[in-house]
């Protein structure tokens, strides 16, 4: 059930992220929160953090984020090129947009650049980065070597170009095994590109560009309130996804009595994987 945009130009294609402009307040403010929550969990944010670092060894200030969201990779930004960073972000949603402007002026970067564009066809100069990286993008918008190729489009020869992606699958602690596998259909069915996160380095290299470093990072809970991430995807998206027909309503009803039982117990478990890349612009 992906909601394809933009078909026609070179097979573009996404899932439900590249409709958000559209879509109701409601929302968009679910999935802000929900891409908060995921940006503070260990996993996405040691993934995030090893790739800058390795984006930063490139050398240079410039720095270009695609599909930046609301912002969430700001501070970890800050942490590794520091106040002298020249950060510019760029994704489709107004709304996220305006949240990630709202960041960066809380954070006090100066001179960031929130513009309005996609990662196929981004509105920036070629060669004007020295690294440039996308965080959980390819898995919504594609084909990847698109937006990769982008990516090497806007660093200088030498510079880097960074990307971590996940797999939406879990394994996780359920009474009832069909329940498990309705709840991993719907990710394979809503998002545009399932298997991303397998292939990062085969994509990056697809795109011109020389992969130097990639690591796999592994995501687990042992209950849904362990921290935010896990109430906030695994229950609290359900009605959303009801909502799409990704999901019958039974079986979400049952499933979030079933996950909030099992959490309750503390015989909840469950976890996933993350893999980050990192390549140089010959």
């Amino acid at each position: 059930m992906t909601t394809e945009t933009g078909k026609s130009k070179e097979g573009w294609g996404s899932d439900f992220f590249g409709t958000l402009n559209e879509a109701p307040p409601q929302v968009l403010g679910l999935l802000s929160h929900v891409l908060e929550a995921m940006a503070s969990e260990p996993a996405f944010r040691q993934a995030r953090l090893d790739m800058l670092t390795r984006l930063a060894e490139g050398g240079g200030h410039q720095v270009l984020e695609a599909g930046c969201g609301t912002g969430v990779a700001m501070p970890d930004v800050l942490s590794v090129w520091g106040q002298g960073v020249r950060y510019t972000g760029v994704d489709p949603t107004e709304g996220f947009l305006e949240a990630a402007r709202q960041r960066a002026q809380r954070l006090g970067i100066e001179g960031a650049r929130l513009l309005s564009g996609d990662i196929r066809s981004l509105p920036v100069e070629a060669g004007s980065f020295d690294a440039a990286f996308c965080d959980k993008v390819l898995l919504h918008v594609g084909p990847a070597e698109a937006g990769l190729r982008e990516l090497a489009r806007a660093v200088r020869p030498g510079g880097r170009v960074g990307a971590v992606e996940w797999h939406p699958y879990f394994v996780v602690s359920t009474r009832t095994p069909r329940l498990a596998h309705a709840l991993n259909a719907i990710f394979s069915r809503a998002v545009y590109d399932h298997m991303v996160c397998a292939n990062l380095k085969r994509h990056l290299w697809a795109a011109g560009l020389s992969p130097v470093w990639a690591e796999w990072y592994l995501g687990g809970a042992q209950g849904l309130d362990e921290r935010p991430f896990w109430r906030a995807f695994l229950v609290e998206q359900l009605p959303l996804f009801v909502h799409a027909g990704l999901i019958e309503e039974g079986d979400a009803q049952t499933l979030t009595q079933e996950l909030t039982g099992l959490s309750g117990q503390g015989l909840f478990s469950a976890c996933f994987v993350v893999q980050a890349a990192v390549a140089v612009k010959p």
